[in-house]
């Protein structure tokens, strides 16, 4: 063996050693310093907050409150390990509703930079505390305004290893921005200002919560394409605020979750969020919603990660579901407008459905003459179709297809460019819904195996999912037999298995993936020409749809107005 493996012995930390390593575990970069000053500044009770931020943090520091502040014995122990006025018994944890609780951040803090902090009761008589890496300095009454200010500086000034692996201040500085929008965010009735090497960057006024998140994201949220949904159980509350489908993005960047008002990173509750918005998205598009959670603190463990990015929910299928239900509910009703003026970008009109037809508007005969002599280089086009007028359904005219893909109408003062895959995709999607259930047993079960908490699931929908056509035997063990399928889904016995592996909520769920999926791979394609009288019967059918969107959320057409038209080429 070797002689210095086997002379190590093993021995307890001098205390400004221990607590330097502590503090690396809460404190690694300036950002961090701010979570920990706003999360008390906020559990104070203050009204205002301001943050003022030097060299990106790395400088300095300085976080200025309104709230209850702190007397000179209290000032003596807040730096100090474990200090906290959160919790005295274990038994706390289970009602806590602060922020902070681990009484690590100040100690943490301290040990790693100067700290100094002025705070007072009154507004009266303060007091004054220096701490510098861990060692007291100073502690002495003074005079100062009520709440408190906690200015930090030098940060890792006397761990060199540490410093160098901070970014450039202005990096350091954006992530700091970034923490403070995060803090904000959640409590609206406060009100915040942020200071970047002395100039103010943002001002967060006391507003109602949906008023407060555009105020937060001005370049990516619209205030008249802003929603706010709501709904509550016996142990939770859900609010979301988030754009209309028609504004989305290629990431999740601008998906954000704060459980109790703590921003966190939960990846099964993102889900729910996607899936949600899922029908109304196009794929590859993610929506923007900022989501805030209220559940009770004993149904949550915070304490899972020392920055508690991460918590652990008890019971988080039935939040996810009520996310899910929450955002499909209210989308229910919603509908693209493309009547929008000129000057608005596609990503933010809205659209209205064909279902709009259906007795709610009165289009006039289209002249004889508006038809003549159409063919432009543009336009693949058939001789026009003459088209009896259906019961609820509008006179129209099909004109042709362009590009091998849209099929394009003229109804009233409107021209109408339809998405032939899109349209028919969503007509397979709903006579698959509305098909009975009849079910094809498998000569040979396919066996797969499941996650534990995927097996959990699918027990609890066994019965469901029979009534839907699947027939699954739970083999133990996570090993499952697939012995019977939908009669409508033969040949996508391993498509069914995919999603039994990955359950997308709820069986209603389930259903809708996997229809969704067949009639994606069923429709009309991209590229076919279609003759006049399969196009025609084609557009009738999509008139009659009732929610004009793919199952995967794409538009099923475009739409403009002869005013539009007009306006375009010149004419009044």
């Amino acid at each position: 063996m070797n002689d210095k493996i086997k002379s190590r012995r093993i021995q307890i930390l001098r205390d400004t050693v221990a607590l330097r390593i502590a503090a690396g575990e809460v404190i690694d970069r300036p950002f961090s310093v701010v979570r920990e000053l706003i999360d008390n500044a906020v559990d104070c009770g203050a009204g205002t907050i301001d943050l003022y931020v030097v060299g990106g943090g790395i400088e300095r520091i300085r976080v200025v409150d309104n709230g209850t502040g702190m007397s000179l014995a209290d000032l003596e122990k807040c730096y100090l390990p474990h200090a906290t006025s959160k919790i005295s018994e274990m038994e706390d944890l289970e009602s806590l509703k602060t922020l902070g609780f681990r009484g690590e951040a100040l100690s943490s803090i301290s040990a790693c930079s100067r700290l100094e902090i002025i705070s007072s009761e009154t507004g009266a008589d303060a007091g004054h505390l220096v701490v510098s890496n861990g060692k007291l300095l100073d502690l002495s009454p003074c005079k100062g305004n009520k709440g408190t200010i906690v200015d930090v500086s030098g940060l890792f000034h006397a761990m060199p290893a540490r410093k160098k692996f901070l970014k450039r201040p202005s990096s350091e500085a954006a992530a700091c921005k970034k923490v403070f929008i995060d803090k904000a965010l959640p409590f609206s009735e406060i009100s915040f200002r942020y200071f970047q090497d002395g100039d103010m960057k943002l001002f967060f006024p006391a507003a109602p919560l949906k008023e407060r998140v555009l105020n937060a994201y001005p370049g990516i949220l619209n205030k008249d394409l802003t929603r706010e949904m709501e709904s509550s159980s016996e142990d939770f509350s859900i609010r979301i605020i988030a754009a209309d489908p028609s504004v989305n993005r290629k990431d999740r960047r601008y998906i954000h979750l704060f459980v109790n008002n703590r921003r966190i990173n939960d990846f099964s509750l993102l889900q729910a969020v996607e899936y949600g918005f899922s029908e109304f998205l196009p794929g590859g598009t993610y929506p923007v919603a900022f989501v805030f959670i209220e559940i009770k603190p004993s149904l949550v463990d915070v304490n899972i990660h020392p920055a508690k990015k991460e918590v652990k929910i008890h019971g988080s299928s039935q939040l996810h579901h009520a996310i899910v239900v929450l955002i499909k509910n209210f989308l229910e009703g919603y509908t693209y407008n493309y009547s929008s003026s000129r000057e608005s970008s596609p990503a933010q009109r809205d659209f209205a459905p064909f279902s709009d037809f259906n007795g709610k508007r009165k289009y006039p005969a289209a002249k004889e003459s508006s038809f003549t002599e159409r063919k432009t280089d543009y336009l693949k086009a058939v001789e026009p179709v003459e088209i009896p007028v259906l019961e609820e359904i509008p006179p129209f005219r099909y004109l042709g297809q362009v590009f091998n893909l849209f099929l394009i109408v003229e109804a009233g003062e409107t021209i109408y460019f339809i998405d032939q895959h899109a349209s028919h995709e969503k007509i397979l999607f709903n006579e698959l819904l509305e098909s009975s259930t009849s079910v094809q047993e498998m000569l040979v079960p396919l066996i797969f195996s499941v996650e534990k908490e995927v097996s959990v699931e699918l027990r609890k929908f066994h019965d469901d999912l029979q009534t839907m056509g699947i027939v699954l035997e739970d083999l133990d063990n996570g090993r499952w037999a697939l012995k019977g399928i939908p009669a409508s889904c033969v040949g996508r016995e391993n498509s069914i298995v995919d999603f039994l592996k990955t359950p997308k909520g709820t069986v209603k769920d389930l259903k809708t993936a996997l229809y969704a999926d067949m009639a994606c791979k069923s429709a009309i394609k991209d590229g076919e020409v279609l003759d006049p009288v399969t196009a025609v019967e084609l557009i009738k059918q999509t008139m009659k749809l009732h929610n004009a969107r793919c199952p995967h959320g794409r538009p099923v057409w475009f739409q403009i107005s002869r005013p539009e038209l007009f306006s375009l080429v010149g004419r009044t």
